[in-house]
């Protein structure tokens, strides 16, 4: 038998925490649930569907040490409508755990816990230290790149990362545009690289403290430490594409521009596309960007943006969300767009001596616009 008692609110926080590694579908319904695991002075939760898992710890009171496997969708939602300062009480029978707290009493069925995989988060070498807002960042410029879907590429749902020269670098692609990104880090000693889900990976990163973040590479897995959690997330068996063969070291075209300027009148233009069909067509002049559209279904529209720019003019044509997405990433003042020419991959970044991020976005045919 498992008895326990522990604060509302620290439960609620818990068991939120490793939902995030809770299996949706239930074709094999232990991996729905949380195993808990009531040990001298605290409380273990554990969740993984097989890609993610996520385990941390909260403090109780344990009278009686044992694991129960509980449903995490029932739980979460009951102990996150008890009052935050409630002391529960939980008591693990056989296929069924009561749950007491103020005046109210709950009994409900449990899974078999014999059936939960058996996960091991024993980190494997040193760790590479860095911050957990450095690894938001990363996330946050570079997990839009991603395959909404797997088309059979598994790279193109993955997130790349590598640890080089004393810096942490995310990498992801959908095949038609590309985001790259950088952080340092400490600890970095030799070289390390791994493909890893990235949504799932995105799911854990946004959980982070903004404080120093332990990280362990292996051929397997990506081990991700706190001082209250552990999680890691399993590699995936495939080849990411080779980043450097897009960015070049001279362009043709070389234009520096106001990212607020330009986003705006990229959103406000792109309303005037087809909606089925949407082409944006961009022309780089001198001194000028000049954003247009046209469509039966929506009319026509055109904005200027100023700008500075070297090398030849060029017509480039970009599919709207795209290019969207790619400004967005940056979320700096000025940016620059470099291309070789109206076809070639039009990279974009943000306009300082250190380049830690960039976001590369497949021009359409012309002869399709």
């Amino acid at each position: 038998m498992l008895i326990f008692e522990s604060p509302a609110e620290h439960l609620a926080d818990a068991l939120q925490l490793v939902s995030r590694a809770v299996a949706q579908r239930d074709q094999v319904p232990s991996l729905t649930g949380v195993l808990l695991r009531a040990t001298e002075g605290e409380l273990e939760l554990t969740a993984t569907d097989g890609e993610l898992a996520i385990r941390t710890t909260v403090p109780a009171e344990v009278e009686s040490q044992g694991t129960v496997l509980v449903p995490a969708r029932t739980f979460s939602d009951l102990l996150r409508l008890v009052p935050a300062q409630a002391e529960v009480e939980f008591r693990g029978l056989e296929g069924q755990v009561g749950i007491r707290f103020l005046r109210s009493r709950f009994d409900l069925p449990t899974l078999r816990s014999e059936e939960f995989p058996p996960l091991d988060f024993s980190p494997q070498g040193d760790p590479v230290l860095v911050r957990g807002e450095g690894l938001k960042e990363l996330v946050r410029k570079t997990g839009y790149a991603v395959s909404a879907r797997d088309d059979g590429r598994l790279f193109t749902i993955g997130m790349h990362l590598s640890v080089r020269a004393g810096h942490l670098s995310a990498a992801t692609t959908d095949n038609h545009r590309l985001a790259w990104a950088q952080t340092p880090v400490e600890g970095a000693g030799e070289d390390r690289e791994i493909l890893v889900p990235a949504r799932p990976f995105a799911e854990v990163v946004r959980t982070l403290p903004d404080e120093e973040v332990e990280i362990f590479f292996s051929d397997s897995r990506l081990i991700v430490r706190t001082h209250t959690m552990t999680t890691y997330v399993t590699a995936i068996r495939a080849q990411f594409p080779d980043t450097s063969r897009v960015v070049f070291e001279n362009y043709a075209t070389k234009v520096v521009f106001d990212v607020p300027s330009l986003l705006q009148a990229v959103e406000r233009t792109q309303l005037v596309t087809d909606q089925r069909n949407a082409r944006l067509r961009l022309r780089i002049d001198e001194e000028i960007i000049r954003v247009s559209a046209n469509s039966s279904e929506g009319g026509q529209g055109s904005e200027e943006v100023p700008a500075q720019s070297t090398g030849q003019a060029v017509d480039l044509v970009f599919g709207p969300k795209y290019l969207i997405d790619a400004l967005r990433s940056l979320h700096a003042e000025n940016a620059v767009l470099e291309v070789m020419h109206a076809e070639s991959p039009a990279l974009f970044r943000p306009d300082v001596p250190e380049r830690n991020q960039f976001a590369i976005v497949m021009p359409l045919r012309q002869a399709e616009s």
